[in-house]
């Protein structure tokens, strides 16, 4: 299913910054921010607006649910019921499967300063249990874009809600040598399927060791473990443009931040705001950990009757 530019709905927040979704996975498709020397940029990297594109990327932008990340063996345990989930990278589950919330069309509502999407998955949905109804709520406030996440679940079952969206300050070339910042003192390590493996590890005198700012230089795919834990609004992420000093800072309610360099950009990769090309973008993902189901040591992904999943982000611009 296709959703051409007409389907696009627009957040204009002032001062030069607009914000362009998609129904399609309930997607960002573009983000303006001004710039000193004069018109805005375009930041957003690779989102292409359309479910199923040949020539697209299919997370790009995009909601990634239920189970954001990957799970080992595309099975957990809850509550002793084992699960079986339909596989879609080789013997792993990625972002929720192949009919997972980024590859679904979502319900719109656009309110004041808000784009509000909807989407209701019904009870063993990519093999989940319980009917999860889910929201997220986007806007623009001042220098900041925000995205609130909520859950309901009718039966136990595990959630992990991030967002894909990949960025370039400059809006051109590649991010390999934009400075990044994350305030995390461990990583967790990862098997030849980017699974991961053993306890968490020390990023001290490793590639992985962001917390003073640096050239990002790549690549990645691998998560760290934020210093701040789950719990209030936090800085997961600080990102640099050292050119321009044009800055984002990614902040989240949640213990983990994926980062991830767009290895597999190419210029086949069609998205209507922007052009692509390897590292074209970088991926911030705030979340719990991978395969966090199986780990027991990891911070909690269930989500139970009664309760609700609430996962805030915010991307604050600056060095304008």
């Amino acid at each position: 299913m296709t959703h051409p530019v007409e389907d696009f709905i627009t957040l204009d927040g002032g001062d030069g910054f607009k914000a362009v979704f998609s129904p399609a996975g309930a997607q960002l498709v573009a983000l303006y921010v001004p710039t000193s020397s004069g018109g805005p940029v375009q930041t957003v990297i690779g989102s292409s607006g359309r479910l199923n594109a040949p020539d697209g990327d299919g997370w790009a932008g995009a909601i990634c649910g239920r189970f954001a990340n990957r799970i080992a063996g595309a099975s957990f345990t809850l509550d002793g019921v084992t699960y079986r989930l339909p596989a879609n990278e080789g013997s792993k589950q990625l972002h929720g499967g192949a009919d997972g919330f980024g590859h679904l069309t979502w319900n719109v509502e656009k309110t004041a300063g808000e784009v509000v999407f909807g989407l209701n998955s019904p009870d063993g949905d990519m093999g989940y249990p319980g009917a999860l109804a889910v929201k997220a709520a986007y806007g623009l406030k001042g220098k900041t874009l925000y995205l609130e996440m909520t859950a309901t679940t009718t039966k136990p079952t595990v959630i992990n809600l991030t967002h894909h969206v990949y960025w370039n300050l400059l809006g051109k070339g590649d991010i390999l040598g934009h400075l990044m910042h994350i305030p995390a003192s461990r990583y967790t390590p990862v098997d030849a399927d980017l699974i991961p493996v053993g306890p968490l590890a020390d990023v001290a005198g490793t590639r992985f060791d962001f917390r003073e700012k640096r050239p990002i230089a790549g690549p990645y795919d691998h998560n760290f473990a934020l210093d701040a834990g789950r719990g209030e609004l936090h800085l997961g992420a600080r990102a640099i443009e050292p050119v321009t000093g044009r800055t984002l800072e990614v902040w989240t309610t949640e213990p983990g931040m994926q980062l991830y360099t767009g290895e597999h950009f190419t210029p086949a990769i069609k998205a209507p705001f922007s052009e692509q090309l390897k590292n074209a973008g970088f991926a911030l993902e705030p979340q719990t950990f991978p395969n966090a189901p199986n780990e027991p040591s990891y911070p909690s992904s269930v989500l139970r009757p009664g309760e609700t999943y609430r996962h805030r982000i915010e991307w604050r611009f600056s060095g304008f």
